[in-house]
């Protein structure tokens, strides 16, 4: 099936015509000078400033989207240099004249005269950016990226030796889908030993991390980095004793309904118990394989998004044709999954480690739903009211991956291959809300009580383990129960970006309860959200998608109950 043969091209330039040496800051930093010196005599000069300045961003967010791009496809020495570099010596001190021209809008008179919720909105916006801006943290931000851009070059690097073979840990996961139980017993068992070589290692690096952090916070007036970066993400719809609730609710509405599912699950598998490498196989032994080459991968997924709107299908065509695609794993590539946006482009890449299985389906549906954010929301001209918070970021992606559910026959034309892919997604949508609660919890308690030991710490994730325990017996593997936070990169590299994908989860629920009651509908609905970029506050985006943003326990256990129904058709 072809779409389109179609490459995607960058937009033109409408303020920055000639080239700019991104590698020379003199040359950078005389463009943020020249807007810095720009005289705005009214409200339509205001506008055009806020255009330039936004320009000037998704040109340098480009640059860095490229070396990132390039330093997790290869994570040899020098990408991860050169993208090192670039942070520290011009995004860094861009940051500070960053905050210079936000306090210039902020202080124009003509910024009253802007009109409308979009404006108010970003007005809100760039206060709280203001107001937490310290010069002094800066240095430590760049000391603080580098260090986390350590943590995924210790984990690409871990390898065990497995059926004659040196295996990343990305391609040991396909064994633990295996239906032999010694297999899969042996291969977690391989996993844990090589992280808990790595263990004080990995330990040590988070404690500097945590260290620059609490630093970081205590610069910018705030009594603990918790509440330091609640503000930072700029989070006005809840407040941090708002997500406590919302680990009771998961805790309430959810743990009960997936100790179902597993004690169903263990006598499936005639188990008397049910241990971690137990999660994840097949209960009728059957592993599903949805491709076997790259190609295959990509046009089942172009095919299936071409059912929910042709548009999506084009973008994701578009992607492919201009090599904006990295998505098998190898050796020496960084692990995880990402779509990353490239703002000048209007496009975006999507990064991924795929072995063959169906996470792999589901983890390229949901980074389209990222692409197709980008692209439906690239024509927003002003950057502030594009680049939208993780809550509004991951029901894009999430809901994608509900709304594409009903098209998997495109990867499994037997019918109970294709009720396997169903099901385990649908108990996957529930399956992420307690391991969210568990890392959000985590954080919560590492920055409130900064002074903790690497003792206490993995203790104290452990009995976070045991609170959220969905029916897993983890007798004799106290250690590796304990330590599995190490392998959680956002912990690491982004934090406290994480209980959003809880958020979303349920949005995307609600989204995909829509799809089944409303459809075209609902998808038009969901299109328009995806075009509203952050032009409002979360509350009301999640409004224009046709759903609530709420996360009480009334409201999950509505949701939890149609996911348990719509499991139980299958």
């Amino acid at each position: 099936m072809i779409v389109t043969d179609e490459k995607i091209e960058k937009k033109p330039r409408k303020y920055y015509n000639k080239n700019i040496n991104l590698n020379d800051w003199n040359e950078v930093k005389k463009e943020f000078e020249n807007l810095l010196d720009e005289k705005i005599k009214s409200a339509e000069e205001l506008l055009n400033f806020l255009e330039k300045w936004s320009e000037l961003n998704s040109i340098l967010s480009e640059e860095m989207a490229w070396r990132y791009i390039r330093m997790t496809c290869d994570t040899k020495e020098e990408n991860s240099k050169a993208f090192n570099e670039f942070y520290a010596n011009i995004i860094s001190p861009a940051n500070e004249y960053d905050f210079l021209l936000k306090k210039k809008f902020y202080e124009s008179p003509y910024r009253k005269e802007l009109k409308g919720e979009s404006f108010e909105h970003m007005n809100k916006l760039i206060s709280r950016d203001i107001e937490i801006f310290r010069k002094e943290n800066l240095p430590l931000q760049v000391k603080e990226q580098e260090l986390s851009s350590k943590y995924g070059e210790i984990i690409s690097k871990i390898t065990v030796s497995f059926d004659g073979e040196e295996k990343t840990l990305s391609q040991m996961g396909i064994y633990l889908k295996n239906p032999d139980r010694n297999i899969r017993e042996n291969a977690w068992k391989l996993i844990n030993k090589a992280v808990l070589e790595h263990h004080e290692e990995l330990e040590k690096l988070f404690d500097e991390l945590k260290n620059i952090r609490i630093n970081i916070a205590k610069n910018a007036g705030y009594n603990n980095y918790r509440d330091y970066m609640h503000d930072a993400k700029r989070r006005f719809d809840f407040t941090p004793e708002d997500l406590y609730k919302f680990h009771e609710a998961v805790e309430k509405a959810v743990v009960p309904a997936l100790k179902r599912l597993n004690e169903e699950r263990k006598e499936k598998l005639g188990l008397s118990t049910l241990k971690p490498w137990d999660t994840e196989v097949d209960v009728d032994g059957k592993v599903l394989k949805p491709f076997e080459k790259e190609e295959e991968f990509i046009e089942k997924a172009i095919k299936i998004l071409s059912k929910i709107d042709i548009d999506f299908a084009k973008n994701l065509e578009m992607m492919r044709n201009s090599g904006y695609l990295d998505l098998v794993n190898r050796k020496g590539k960084a692990p995880g999954g990402y779509n990353y946006p490239l703002r000048e482009t209007g496009a975006a890449f999507i990064f991924m480690n795929a072995v063959g299985i169906h996470r792999d389906v589901r983890t390229l549906l949901h980074e389209s739903g990222h692409a197709q954010h980008t692209f439906y929301s690239k024509d927003i001209s002003i950057s502030h009211l594009k680049e939208f918070p993780s809550e509004i970021a991951e029901l894009a992606s999430m809901s994608m991956e509900l709304l594409t559910l009903e098209y998997l026959n495109e990867y499994y034309n037997n019918e109970e291959d294709l009720k396997k892919a169903k099901r385990e997604q649908l108990e996957g949508t529930l399956k992420i809300l307690p391991w969210v609660m568990i890392v959000d919890a985590f954080q919560h308690w590492i920055y409130l009580n900064p002074d903790h030991t690497i003792e206490e710490r993995d203790s104290y994730f452990g009995e976070l383990m045991d609170r959220f325990n969905t029916g897993i017996d983890w007798n004799g593997l106290e250690k590796e129960k304990r330590i599995r936070w190490l392998r959680q990169l956002h912990i690491f590299e982004v934090p406290f970006y994480y209980i959003e994908y809880a958020m979303s989860q349920l949005g995307a629920i609600a989204v995909y309860k829509n799809y089944k009651e409303n459809g075209k509908k609902a998808i038009e609905q969901y299109k328009n959200f995806l075009s509203s970029g952050f032009k409002y506050p979360v509350k009301k985006l999640y409004e224009i998608a046709g759903i609530r943003f709420d996360f009480s326990e009334k409201y999950i256990s509505e949701l939890v109950n149609f996911i348990m129904s719509e499991i139980e058709s299958l």
